[in-house]
């Protein structure tokens, strides 16, 4: 296992924290699970409700996220600057629909996302904690069973009833749920792991899961109205201010409001803007150093250093809104008009709304109207252009005022369909200073068929549910066609050419499906359909490759058959980096091959399975004449494209030794090692999956995934992928993993990694003989459930690793065996210490271990001795 993956699941295991661990002997897992049981049962005092703040992932040293860790969205949150933790508590507490705070370096942020906080990310010096205002709901939930929820009956877990996320404990997880208007219960497991659950009729049935408990929900918090379009403005006026942050004594925060030279203000001479580029808080000492500064301007998004420009005589009625720039007014100081020196506007970002021709009736904030469309065909880029602008924004309304119902890429693309469009215009840039400065529109696209060529008029779709999107693609009601989007696309004499859940009623996709499989759990789908006779630019179904005629390797059930048989893996996890080296700039397989092989072929070991793709057929004619496989990494770090994974397939595809490809390892963990979300990562390893199988018919596709929570998301979400393999360290035996995999998912199992490492933290010294104890008794399980003889869902696995590597603390050096590890509360046997450089079976100079010969004598299922194959 990767040393990022292991500090990642170090995070997840962390379970619940004892109050009384004193630093020096903190409760294992097991004894902190049965703290937590007892908690559930223990008769206490009545409680009176008051709000109360719970820290989310431990709260020190992290930074509040949205739906995912990059979510950071400006709307999510209300910024002001606050002296301590409990000033910016007390600001939370004081504002409406405050769902927690992020604080750090003086800057408190009062999250009022509707959903809460959902996520977050390790920010040194921030903390994150969720707000509850309602303390009495902590204490509403009721148990319903020992085991994960379900909704209609125990076998009822469809993706669409919940979402995973983590939490240091129960009162977490709890908290998490009080903070989603639509959460009607939740799962929380030892392991950390919190599903939230917002399936619409509640949840009414459990189902047995070791170590799980399910909780309901009783009294929802109340979904609040959907909040009113905008009214539209009768005639031409002043864009509004935006509402300020509540006042508290210090900087109040206008969000998108900029004020300059003959827009509301002055600017302060020679701070106009300040020298160089500089962070908030020196903006702000800037300020309070002149005593006829009111405010500062900011760039949004002010983390990194970056320009500031000093502001006096502020009227910020005469300001230009919807900006991307942020207003900051002095602890005091009042800008509420009348300053004198700010002269009478003569420039904005656009022409007085009576200058904007064929307006139908409405015009709204931020230069923005509803136009015709007939004069100009659709095209929002023609329109502004026809009075002297350019187009930054093309929208279609909703209902005849300023909400925007969907919006195209591009203002060059028509919106179609409609008598009217909303149009975003601004005059040509100027270079003086910072105002109207939204992003330049894009450059034109080559040119797309007419959407009304590709599929009809939404107006004429039927069952839509209120979003449609572009490229023939809406959003509609999943009960009258039984969840699939071929029956509903067939019902108005279209054709489906993609099916998909949507992330949260919009256009954004969280998982794609066949067009003929229903996805359920869901009110809604997203359906794209075309006109039978739609032209060749239009939509089209993904290309489905035709299988091998004489394919020698295929998955049938739970099967791995090569040439009809069925094969079980004993394989190793091979990583091969000199004392020295690092991974993977210094990995080197064709340097350590040859030995290797022949290690490997005396041990009985019949595959390998690698981190880098090996591209080197001489490496692979090595392999291969020892008898062993490889399952070839194909893709594991997510800042690559998808058609990166092309290159190593063409390179190998037709040698014998290849088994299968993989994809990811324990991506749910890492984040596919860039901390995309989970549906970020099925997403990018279905584009992946897709990509592989372009190039290649002949291999199944695999993809490693960490333990097995979460899994059967992951499997309903990927049909691309024929073999899941799990990675996972649960002490000397695997417990109930394997029914749990069972009840995941029906592809084969391989354990991408397992084993035990060499070094014992107990004792501070090298334990050979632990390691080899676990290596029979891991192994032995793993053949008890073997598919090749019926017992189970299982085709092997691969043991970690086959050598040690020296690179792998980060506080050590790649010149010296370190002996630091992590014990997140589960893991290898003996001591549950992820001991990072001491995995080998064998050392980094070679020399065998006592696990060599306990590997050696774990003998492979009878009915799986498979010919040697000639190429």
């Amino acid at each position: 296992m990767r040393v990022f993956a292991r500090l990642v699941v170090a995070l997840l295991l962390a379970n619940v924290q004892a109050e009384s661990c004193d630093g020096r002997r903190c409760p294992t897992a097991g004894q902190a699970w049965l703290q937590l049981k007892g908690a559930l049962h223990a008769a206490v005092a009545p409680l009176e409700p008051e709000p109360g703040f719970f820290a989310v992932q431990g709260g020190s040293g992290i930074s509040c996220r949205g739906a995912h860790a990059q979510d950071e969205a400006s709307g999510h949150f209300v910024e002001s600057q606050q002296k301590t933790l409990e000033d910016c508590k007390q600001q939370c507490i004081a504002s409406k629909g405050c769902k927690g705070i992020d604080f750090g370096g003086n800057t408190c942020r009062v999250w009022t996302r509707r959903q809460g906080i959902q996520s977050s990310l390790p920010v040194e010096g921030h903390n994150c904690l969720r707000f509850v205002a309602d303390g009495g709901a902590m204490l509403a939930f009721l148990e319903l069973g020992k085991g994960g929820c379900r909704g209609a009956h125990k076998e009822d877990k469809d993706p669409g009833y919940f979402t995973s996320t983590t939490a240091a404990n129960i009162e977490e997880c709890k908290s998490i749920c009080v903070s989603d208007p639509a959460c009607q219960g939740v799962t929380y497991s030892q392991r950390g792991l919190c599903e939230i659950w917002t399936r619409p009729e509640g949840v009414h049935a459990f189902a047995e899961e070791a170590e799980s408990v399910c909780l309901t929900n009783p009294t929802p918090t109340p979904t609040p109205s959907p909040t009113p379009s905008p009214t539209p403005s009768p005639t031409p006026s002043p864009t509004p201010s935006p509402t300020p942050s509540p006042p508290s004594g210090n900087w109040e925060k206008h969000a998108g409001l900029n004020c300059y030279q003959n827009h509301g203000a002055e600017g302060i001479s020679g701070k106009d803007p300040v020298e160089g580029r500089i962070s908030l808080g020196q903006c702000q000492q800037e300020c309070l150093q002149e005593k006829d500064c009111v405010a500062i301007v900011m760039p949004n998004g002010h983390s990194p250093p970056t320009t500031c420009w000093l502001r006096k005589n502020v009227d910020k009625t005469r300001c230009q809104a919807g900006s991307p720039y942020d207003l900051w007014v002095r602890p005091g100081a009042s800008i509420e008009g009348g300053g004198g020196g700010s002269g009478v506007e003569t420039e904005t970002c656009c022409a007085g709304y009576e200058a904007w021709p064929n307006v139908d009736g409405v015009t709204c904030d931020g230069c923005t109207a509803l136009v015709l469309t007939e004069p100009y065909g659709g095209r929002c880029d023609k329109y502004c252009e026809s009075f002297g602008h350019e187009c930054f924004m093309a929208a279609e309304e909703v209902n005849e005022d300023c909400a925007v119902k969907y919006s195209n890429d591009r203002c060059d693309q028509p919106i179609l369909d409609t008598s009217d469009m909303l149009c975003g215009c601004r005059l040509k840039r100027a270079l003086n200073e910072p105002k109207c400065d939204w992003p330049p529109p894009s450059p034109p696209t080559p040119p797309t068929p007419p959407t009304s060529e590709c599929c009809s008029p939404f107006a004429s779709w039927p069952s839509l549910d209120a979003v449609t999107c572009s490229d023939c693609m809406a959003l509609v009601q999943a009960e009258p066609f039984g969840g699939r989007c071929d029956r509903y696309c067939e019902s108005f004499g279209h054709v489906c050419v993609m099916a998909a859940e949507e992330q949260e009623e919009n256009c954004e996709i969280k998982y794609e499906k066949a067009c003929n499989e229903a996805i359920t759990g869901t009110s809604d789908i997203l359906c794209r359909c075309v006109k039978p006779d739609a032209p060749e630019t239009c939509p089209q179904k993904p290309e489905v490759p035709t299988p091998s005629p004489d394919k020698r390797i295929q998955v049938v059930g739970r099967q791995l058959l090569v040439n009809g048989a069925p094969l079980h893996l004993k394989g190793v996890a091979w990583n091969p980096v000199p004392k020295g080296g690092r991974h993977p700039a210094d990995l080197d397989f064709a340097s350590f091959v040859e030995k290797d092989a022949e290690l490997m072929q005396s041990m009985g070991i019949n595959a390998v399975r690698t981190y880098e793709p090996i591209t080197d057929k001489a490496v692979l004619d090595t392999l291969w004449s020892r008898g062993i496989w490889v399952v070839n990494s194909v893709y594991n770090w997510g800042g690559a494209s998808a058609d990166s994974a092309a290159n190593p397939v063409n390179a190998v595809k037709d040698h014998p030794a290849i088994l299968m490809w993989s994809i990811g390892n324990e991506w749910n963990y890492n984040g596919l090692y860039v901390g995309k979300s989970f549906f970020d990562c099925v997403s990018m390893i279905r584009d992946v999956a897709r990509v592989v199988r372009q190039h290649d018919t002949s291999h199944p596709i695999s993809s490693i995934f960490g333990d097995v929570g979460k899994l059967d998301q992951a499997s309903d979400s990927l049909p691309e992928i024929d073999v899941w393999g799990v990675n996972a360290y649960r002490g000397i035996s695997f417990g109930d993993l394997f029914t749990s995999f069972e009840k995941a998912t029906d592809k084969p199992l391989y354990f991408g990694e397992y084993g035990a490492d060499a070094f014992n933290a107990k004792i501070d010294r090298e334990d050979q003989e632990s390691q080899a104890k676990a290596t029979t008794q891991l192994t032995e399980e793993i053949l008890s459930q073997s598919s090749v003889l019926n017992r189970g869902p299982c085709i092997g696995g691969f043991i970690f690793e086959f050598a040690d590597e020296w690179h792998k603390d980060n506080d050590g050096s790649p010149d010296r065996h370190d002996n630091a590890g992590t014990a997140p509360g589960g893991g290898p046997y003996p001591d549950m210490t992820f001991n990072e450089e001491w995995w080998g079976l064998v050392s980094i100079d070679r020399e065998r271990r006592l696990a060599v010969d306990a590997f050696a004598k774990t003998a492979l299922p009878k009915a799986s001795l498979v010919q040697k194959l000639t190429s």
